[in-house]
């Protein structure tokens, strides 16, 4: 068995949907990437034949790797093939980790990440907003800029840990130290960041990733008081006000959050299992 592996192309797009429709069991994260991220999407074929797709995601940190085989294809050895291309191929840069995904339902899913050595670490919903924009007053957010650094990351990397720990399926989290790096690509991503301002401080970090609120953050010491409820509102909006009909989060499973985003009206859409290879 030759397995092929190139690159998707955008006459592929619609035949690699099809492909990830013919199972309910599978995350629509693939076919979100289809659109969105079709560079991390690689096709795999056998005798010309589309027969699965694996989704690469580099970093020296942590990177991602997922694997989907189409059903008429499964269980002869395929998927074994390539989640080793696919760790292959990550293994020229050495990432300190590798974690994959599947819906937090699908047995066969967990089954495959087990056999390959990967074990659970957290779940995460995936939600939805498609109520258009909220009425609100006018906030003290403003765009955020290279000075916020310092105090934006620190209640970022403060009030995530918290959320860590309180949800206690990391027991290795800690908080993460600013760095130039990060601080650089935090400028850079600017026009996507946002900062919220309380009584002269810094008490509350956005940032927007396309329609995805791809992180919100408030002072520790500052929650509780309705900031991370205008906040979401506000970040909502710019989201509607860019074009989208819609607004995606992640909450991870736990999170006191979740019951935020329930009241502004967030939907369900379905819950991932992550798991990191030991």
């Amino acid at each position: 068995m030759e397995l092929k592996y190139k690159k998707i192309s955008e006459n592929e797009y619609d035949i690699v949907k099809e492909m990830l429709l013919q199972d309910n069991g599978t995350s629509e994260d693939l076919c979100w990437a289809v659109d969105m991220e079709p560079e991390t999407l690689t096709a795999v074929y056998l005798d010309e034949k589309l027969v699965g797709l694996v989704q690469i995601e580099p970093g020296k940190n942590t990177s991602s790797l997922v694997v989907f085989v189409s059903p008429k294809y499964r269980c002869k050895g395929i998927g074994h093939a390539i989640a080793m291309y696919g760790e292959q191929v990550l293994s020229e840069i050495q990432p300190k980790e590798i974690i994959t995904n599947y819906l937090a339902n699908n047995e066969n899913s967990k089954k495959f990440a087990k056999k390959h050595g990967y074990g659970r670490s957290f779940s995460s919903a995936c939600m939805k907003h498609t109520d258009g924009r909220f009425e609100i007053d006018e906030l003290p957010v403003r765009q955020y800029c290279d000075s916020d650094y310092p105090q934006s990351h620190k209640l970022y990397a403060e009030a995530f840990h918290e959320m860590r720990v309180s949800v206690g399926d990391f027991p290795n989290s800690e908080v993460q130290q600013p760095s130039e790096k990060n601080r650089k690509a935090w400028n850079d991503d600017s026009i996507n960041r946002y900062t919220y301002i309380e009584s002269g401080e810094i008490a509350g970090h956005g940032h927007l990733e396309g329609n995805e609120i791809g992180s919100i953050s408030v002072k520790i010491d500052l929650q509780g008081k309705g900031i991370g409820r205008n906040f979401m509102k506000y970040l909502c909006n710019e989201i509607y006000n860019r074009g989208h009909n819609e607004v995606i989060l992640w909450c991870v499973v736990g999170n006191k959050a979740r019951n935020l985003y329930d009241s502004l009206g967030f939907k369900e859409l379905y819950v991932s299992e992550f798991s990191y290879k030991y």
